[in-house]
């Protein structure tokens, strides 16, 4: 088993997408917390500050599990739908469900992913 302090991950994954903001770059990156027979945990922190337009979909392989501890979400959909999540609020995205998101500010999050066999 393996004991993780939640808000050390945090301050880890805040200070990499520190750095990519300071350089102008958009963040998103990852701290993995923990691992059982393929299934990951990560804290991310992450915040847009160039948003690609036209808008660019995309998808995952997998489906992602994301409980945002602080900041939001704000996802556009390939047919136009629009969703934000906020700080309090988890989610479940669809693998091959067509998106495009925008962390419209510092955001937080804890994402669970099964990777076994991808």
């Amino acid at each position: 088993m393996k004991i993780v302090n939640l808000q050390e991950a945090i301050s880890e994954a805040k200070k990499v997408a520190e750095k990519k903001l300071a350089i102008g770059e958009n963040a998103d990156d990852f701290v993995e917390i923990g691992e059982a027979d393929g299934f990951k945990l990560y804290v991310t922190a992450g915040k847009t500050i160039k948003d690609e337009f036209p808008i660019s979909f995309h998808e995952n392989p997998r489906d992602v599990f994301m409980l945002v501890l602080e900041g939001e979400i704000e996802f556009t959909f390939e047919r136009g739908e629009k969703t934000i999540v906020k700080g309090g609020e988890c989610f479940v995205l669809p693998k091959h469900l067509k998106h495009h998101c925008v962390f419209k500010k510092m955001t937080i999050a804890i994402e669970g992913v099964y990777e076994k066999g991808l």
